[in-house]
C-alpha cells in the first residue's frame, strides 16, 4: 500500500498543476483500478437521476457492447444502490463494497448487481465517495469479477480520499473556468449570426458535430425526428449553411463549437453512427 498511495500522491500534485480538465480522469481513474484490482470504474462527478444524468465509464479494456438494455443498465448504475443510502443519508465516508454495506447475499441477489453481471461480468462494486455535505454524492464505484474488495482496500481508499477529493475540486474549477471563457466566445459569436442561436439549436449542433443521424439526435433529446429537421434548418438558415458540413465548419469558425452542450454517455446508443442528417 505504500507504493500505491506514494503513486497517487504523485499524481494528484501533477494534476494539480493541469490547466485542462480532461488530463485528470485518465490519470486518477487508471491509478484507482490498478491499486483496487479493478476492471472498470465509474466516475460520478454531477447530480444523477435513475432516468438523466452521464454514465462515465472507463476501462482500461473494451467493454461489453450492452446491447437494448442500454438504458436499464445506466439506470441501476445511477440509482447508486446501495451507495446513496448510505452515503447520501450519513456522515460516515467510509470506503466500502456494496457487499458489505448491504451484506453478501442481500447483494448478489439484488436487481443491481444481476444487470451489472449480465451487462459488465463484474460481481462486487465498491464505493469511494468524496465526502462534502449535502444529499448529493459524488465520487467513484469501482466493478471487479472476482472476490470481494478486502479491508486492505478499504484502507487504501481512506488513505487516498484527500487526495481524490483535492484533485476534482481542481478539476471542477478548470471546468468553471472554461465555462465561463466559453460563454463569452459563444456571446460574441452570436452576434455574428442573422440571429442567435436557442440552447435547443445549439444542443443539436453539437449533437450534429459528432456525426449522429436526425433519428439518433431526437432519441438524446427526447424529441421526434421532425422537431431536429425543424431545428436543423433554422441552424442552416442562422449559420448561412446549406448542409450539414458547411453548417459544422460555419460554426467551427465562429467559435460555437469549443464546449460540449450535450455530454455523451459511456456507450452510445444503436445507430450512433450512419448517414448525415440533412
Amino acid at each position: 500500500m505504500p507504493d500505491r498511495y506514494a503513486r497517487m500522491l504523485d499524481l494528484a500534485v501533477e494534476v494539480m498543476s493541469a490547466e485542462t480538465p480532461e488530463f485528470v480522469w485518465p490519470l486518477l481513474t487508471a491509478e484507482l483500478l490498478t491499486a483496487l484490482d479493478g476492471e472498470l470504474i465509474v466516475v460520478k462527478e454531477v447530480p444523477w437521476t435513475r432516468d438523466q444524468g452521464s454514465v462515465v465509464i472507463r476501462s482500461p479494456e473494451p467493454l461489453p457492447e450492452v446491447g437494448a438494455g442500454e438504458d436499464s443498465v445506466q439506470a441501476y448504475i445511477r440509482s447508486g444502490y446501495p451507495f446513496i443510502d448510505r452515503y447520501g443519508a450519513t456522515a460516515d465516508w467510509t470506503p466500502q463494497s456494496a457487499a458489505r454495506v448491504v451484506g453478501a447475499r442481500t447483494w448478489q441477489n439484488s436487481p443491481t448487481a444481476d444487470a451489472l453481471r449480465q451487462a459488465f461480468g463484474t460481481r462486487h462494486v465498491f464505493g469511494l465517495p468524496l465526502p462534502q455535505r449535502g444529499p448529493h454524492v459524488s465520487g467513484f464505484l469501482v466493478h471487479r469479477s472476482g472476490g470481494d474488495f478486502s479491508r486492505h482496500d478499504e484502507r487504501y481508499a481512506a488513505r487516498v480520499q484527500p487526495l481524490l477529493k483535492a484533485a476534482t475540486a481542481h478539476r471542477s474549477l478548470l471546468m468553471a473556468l472554461r465555462e465561463s471563457s466559453g460563454s463569452a466566445q459563444r456571446q460574441q459569436a452570436n452576434h455574428a449570426l442573422a440571429a442567435p442561436l436557442t440552447p435547443r439549436e445549439t444542443n443539436v449542433l453539437h449533437l450534429l458535430a459528432t456525426g449522429l443521424t436526425a433519428e439518433v439526435i431526437g432519441r438524446r433529446l427526447g424529441i421526434s425526428p421532425r422537431t431536429v429537421h425543424k431545428h436543423l434548418n433554422a441552424l442552416y438558415r442562422k449559420l448561412g449553411a446549406a448542409d450539414r458540413l458547411s453548417a459544422v465548419l460555419r460554426a467551427q469558425d465562429a467559435g460555437l463549437l469549443t464546449g460540449s452542450a450535450e455530454p455523451p454517455a459511456a456507450h452510445p446508443g444503436p445507430g450512433s453512427t450512419g448517414s448525415s442528417p440533412r
